[in-house]
């Protein structure tokens, strides 16, 4: 986004008179800083989407990203029957490793240490033992996946069947189940203060200055 703000203000700055250039410059930045944060992908890089001035899309955004590395494991399990971890199986292993060993684990340290909080403190019971029995499942998760890494991070040459499950399987009713009641409860019950924290401890969690442009 502030690649092509700058370049409507150069465009506008050189069909103006200088005199004018700055306030219309100033005007630019202050409409920009309106709310606009910077935005990260899984690897850091500056993205589109829900940053974390909207840290509840953001984790929405997540489990969006977890189901299309299970659409990529799934298809990359039947590569490897044929094929091993060829070149393209490695750079795709590579890729779903990264996402489930970093941003994974930091997804659910979101959700364990910072939502989690902010979420019991209006809950009702039953929903607040929802979200536990979930946040316990952030355990079998990881066990879940740990022969799965092994063999992406093996990454034998010779066709073999890649252990995808039972992962790809609990992962996605995981996810379902907190985008239909946790996320859009917490919605409903956190105020703007608490959504501010939520989404400053996200970004510190990853490194991220939280910093108005």
């Amino acid at each position: 986004m502030v690649g092509p703000l700058r370049r409507a203000v150069h465009a506008l700055c050189g069909a103006l008179r200088p005199g004018f250039a700055f306030w219309v410059a100033v005007l630019s930045l202050v409409r920009l800083s309106e709310g606009i944060l910077i935005r990260i992908t899984e690897k850091g890089e500056v993205a589109g989407g829900p940053g974390f001035d909207d840290p509840l899309g953001l984790l929405a955004a997540c489990h969006e990203r977890i189901e299309g590395h299970c659409v990529t494991l799934l298809r990359l399990r039947e590569h490897v029957r044929m094929h091993g971890f060829d070149a393209n199986a490695q750079a795709a292993a590579g890729r779903v490793h990264h996402y489930f060993a970093e941003a994974g684990r930091w997804h659910h340290e979101d959700e364990e240490q910072d939502l989690a909080p902010l979420f019991n403190r209006h809950a009702k019971d039953t929903l607040r033992a929802v979200f536990a029995r979930l946040m316990a499942e952030h355990k079998a998760l990881e066990a879940a996946y740990a022969p799965l890494a092994q063999a992406l991070v093996a990454l034998d040459p010779k066709p073999h069947d890649l252990p995808v499950e039972p992962y790809v399987t609990l992962i996605r009713a995981h996810i379902v189940a907190e985008n239909s009641q946790i996320l859009p409860a917490a919605r409903s019950l956190l105020g703007p203060a608490e959504i501010e924290r939520l989404g400053q401890a996200m970004a510190a969690r990853r490194g991220v200055n939280r910093v108005r442009l």
